[in-house]
């Protein structure tokens, strides 16, 4: 019998949304894209000018477990070429200077001497997420001195602190939430970002940008155009649904037995959503922690019950995402939802402006609060909530927005008081005008 691990199980149950998953799977083209350019950057001793990585996912599709896993590698004896540092667009606003700081002492530092990849604690300035004192073997007063004497308030002064000889690999700046950050030119992150991206101090740099729906067209309201098509996260397949259950059943010890279409039934309603898989996955844990069970899915008694706790759960992100400005239009978001299913069944596609048109013809005073925008919101400030919120998404390559994650899209669809299984028997009037995709006549 597996040596099932009962306390890191238990660690599980209690994982909040932004922890990294006990078993990554899938995403290997993304990686191995991020990986190859640092393996060349290292190598070129110097950026590579447009070598810009941007994930652009829906809440839960996995964007920071992309991230996280890249920040695994950096004690990773057998990934050579490169180290990352995984921040969030927060601190690369408010704690700049900090952030600076890290990626000199990670540039500076061999990778045989990193000693964690888990950052945590607040011993660099006011920087959340970064130790650097107990990620790496160097004093880190050394550090804050030699950047005080150069004055390193940029990436040019940072170059002139560390030059190239000093840096034996690339460090990979990874931003999560990137659209969160300032929209426009002009500002220090958007001109570090740009020097990044651009490679302006030879510096061995790479880039990495994650955020949701909108992210895309944050980054180029900074100047950051070149090459710049998004790489889209979505839904497990179903080989990688199937190897993460086999994967994270191995990593805690659990015994299958005969229940194998059991879990897989559980895994059935979320769609492969990766953040839908948690929740089913939590549901399990807490069934194979029962003391009876001790890991045994054979012992658990009621399947049906498991089914029902992951629903709630499910249910339960639902209601999150759901938000107020949501609640407050329920009627127009339900009709928005519709109208983006009546067009992808058609084989058509809806452009970013065309769900602007929509929207605003909902902005008149006489009609209905459900069907109202909320007071303060544009048609613009509505549609980007949506993308932000996971119940829209814009294609990189076709700039067609859809729904990413079809279990969402019914939740709103009946939040709104329609029925989703009656759908394809209605006819939706703002649906009907679009054309077909290449159909130009």
């Amino acid at each position: 019998m597996a040596n099932f691990k009962r306390s890191e199980l238990q660690r599980f149950v209690r994982l909040r949304e932004k922890s990294p998953p006990p078993v990554f799977v899938g995403r290997q083209s993304i990686l191995n894209d991020v990986l190859t350019i640092a393996v060349q950057t290292s190598q070129e001793r110097a950026g590579i000018p447009g070598n810009t990585t941007v994930i652009q996912g829906a809440p839960g599709a996995g964007k920071s477990s992309v991230l996280s896993e890249l920040t695994r590698f950096n004690t990773d004896p057998s990934e050579e070429g490169s180290k990352t540092l995984h921040i969030s667009s927060v601190e690369l606003e408010e704690n700049f200077f900090d952030v600076l700081m890290a990626i000199g002492a990670l540039g500076r530092t061999k990778k045989g001497q990193l000693k964690a990849h888990v950052l945590k604690g607040a011993q660099l300035g006011s920087l959340a997420l970064l130790d650097i004192a107990g990620l790496i073997d160097i004093n880190i007063q050394d550090v804050k001195a030699l950047f005080q004497k150069n004055e390193v308030r940029n990436i040019g002064a940072l170059h002139k602190a560390f030059p190239v000889s000093d840096w034996d690999s690339a460090v990979i700046v990874a931003v999560d939430e990137a659209q969160n950050l300032p929209f426009g030119r002009g500002t220090p992150q958007s001109n570090f970002l740009r020097a990044l991206h651009e490679a302006v101090t030879k510096l061995p740099l790479t880039l990495v940008l994650a955020g949701l729906g909108d992210t895309q067209s944050v980054i180029r309201s900074m100047g950051l155009t070149r090459n710049q098509i998004a790489t889209r996260i979505g839904c497990f397949t179903p080989d990688e649904q199937a190897e993460l259950t086999d994967r994270w059943s191995a990593h805690f010890g659990i015994t299958i037995g005969d229940q194998r279409a059991h879990i897989d039934q559980l895994m059935m309603p979320t769609d492969g959503w990766p953040r839908h898989v948690h929740c089913a996955q939590q549901a399990l844990a807490e069934a194979l922690l029962v003391k009876e069970v001790d890991g045994q899915a054979d012992k658990i008694e009621d399947w049906n019950i498991v089914y029902q706790r992951s629903d709630t759960l499910r249910q339960g992100y639902y209601e999150k995402q759901f938000s107020d400005t949501m609640k407050l239009s329920r009627q127009l978001t339900a009709h928005i939802m519709k109208t983006v299913a009546h067009v992808q069944k058609e084989g058509k596609t809806i452009q970013f402006d065309d769900m602007l048109n929509i929207a605003d013809k909902y902005t008149k005073r006489d009609i209905p609060f459900g069907w109202r925008l909320p007071e303060g919101e544009t048609p613009q400030s509505y549609v980007t909530h949506l993308m932000h919120c996971g119940a829209l998404e814009e294609n990189p390559d076709t700039g067609a927005l859809t729904c990413p994650i079809p279990s969402f899209q019914n939740y709103i669809l009946r939040r709104g008081g329609l029925d989703p299984a009656a759908l394809e028997h209605t006819l939706d009037e703002d649906a009907s005008s679009f054309k077909k995709e290449g159909d130009n006549s």
